[in-house]
């Protein structure tokens, strides 16, 4: 016997996916919290599937349990860190660069004992970050140079929203999101982030 599905069924199993669960559910705690707030406007522009704007940069040190001796630097987003004040292993030199409190860095290791520098870069900045020619480069396996953000799938909605790019996934969730506000008796719009102009925020009245 052989099995068939129509359009409507092919497209509901298409839509049940968590990109558009996450997305509403986002985009209604904010409205929850600014309503609760006072407002009669929410505005969504980063943190979601569809509105990223803040895309993480990670960066891994090529040396596993890097140790330091006296008081190297690390240069990153053009800040320059001292390490060695709280000790020389690892988990000294994570301290190290997150007590710097360097606005977007923070450092951690991974399972195999590499440190993990990751950067959350600005909306309205390039989305790259720069390790510098720090003196402890070489202890911790690091490489002097520019890294580029990968675009987030944000990026892909705006193109697809602004007609660049053709995706009927993409377009379907956009709408399903949108539907699902306006039959709530919502007011919503897409508009482009000023910040990225390359991302959009969603705006929603009520």
């Amino acid at each position: 016997m052989t099995y068939y599905i129509n359009k409507q069924e092919a497209r509901s199993m298409a839509r049940a996916d968590l990109i558009i669960f996450d997305e509403v559910n986002a985009i209604m705690k904010q409205i929850i919290t600014d309503a609760g707030n006072g407002l009669y406007e929410t505005t969504v522009s980063d943190g979601t599937t569809m509105t990223e704007s803040t895309p993480q940069i990670s960066i891994t040190g090529s040396v596993s349990n890097p140790t330091i001796t006296g008081t190297p630097t690390l240069i990153i987003a053009g800040s320059t860190i001292t390490l060695g004040t709280s000790g020389t292993n690892l988990n000294s030199i994570i301290a190290d660069v997150n007590d710097a409190a360097v606005s977007g860095v923070v450092a951690s290791k991974n399972t195999s004992n590499n440190l993990v520098l990751t950067y959350t870069a600005l909306a309205a900045t390039a989305w790259q970050v720069t390790i510098g020619a720090g003196t402890a480069n070489t202890d911790l396996g690091l490489t002097a140079g520019t890294t580029a953000a990968t675009n987030p799938s944000s990026v892909d909605y705006f193109s697809v929203l602004r007609g660049m790019t053709s995706d009927r996934a993409k377009t379907d969730q956009m709408n399903q999101v949108i539907s699902y506000f306006e039959n709530l008796g919502y007011t919503i719009s897409r508009l482009t982030n000023s910040a990225t102009n390359k991302t959009f925020k969603w705006v929603i009245s009520y």
